[in-house]
């Protein structure tokens, strides 16, 4: 009996460990649009929240002492864009426009469940969290926030300082359900609506004004 549970608990490991290799960690092939006025989603998964933000209305709310600190390098007004990754999504981030990335920085946290909205911005500000920032070719700056959340408690970026990216390219992992978050400076339009499933390095998520 006990040989046999032994065999039954090496077996469910094999597959667990498989079943996170071959599915969690999957990479598959992007067609990246061909649009250089366009932001591209960093993430796949589902639209949490689209929120116009000043330094104004920063200045007044719940939770947005953290954006305020999130945003100060991007612009002084601007568009955030919360993306939800359950176990389901490919958990690969990014680049949404050919950039330089110029920078990031890494903010301990909680591992709260990030598929719970606690504030109207749908991202866990309190948890442990990775800020990536760009320049775009046109002078833009925008971010790429990695936030963990109750399983993900490992995030990964693949990206140096003023190393040149083109649009699609991979620049980070989140282990395991999380969020993504996407800031971007005065000049952009969101192109999606919350609750809209975005694949990442396919779904045009913004475009620049014209």
């Amino acid at each position: 009996m006990l040989k046999k549970f032994f065999i039954a608990a090496v077996l469910l490991i094999a597959v667990c460990l498989a079943y996170y290799q071959f599915w969690f960690l999957r990479q598959p092939d992007r067609t990246i649009p061909n649009a250089a006025d366009a932001f591209i989603s960093p993430a796949n998964g589902e639209v949490a929240a689209i929120v116009h933000w000043t330094k104004d209305s920063l200045a007044w709310e719940k939770d947005a002492g953290v954006v305020q600190v999130m945003t100060s390098d991007v612009d002084s007004s601007g568009w955030l864009i919360a993306i939800e990754m359950d176990v389901t999504n490919v958990h690969f981030q990014r680049a949404p426009m050919a950039a330089k990335f110029l920078k990031n920085e890494y903010v301990k946290g909680r591992f709260n469940n990030a598929l719970v909205q606690t504030n109207r911005y749908g991202l866990r500000l309190e948890n442990e969290r990775n800020d990536l920032l760009f320049e775009a070719e046109n002078g833009m700056k925008f971010k790429v926030v990695q936030v963990a959340g109750l399983l993900a408690r490992r995030i990964v970026d693949f990206v140096e300082p003023d190393q040149g990216l083109a649009a699609g390219e991979v620049i980070g992992l989140i282990k395991l359900g999380s969020q993504v978050g996407l800031i971007l400076p005065e000049g952009t339009i969101p192109n999606v609506t919350v609750g809209q499933t975005v694949i990442d390095g396919e779904t045009i998520i913004a475009k620049v004004k014209k």
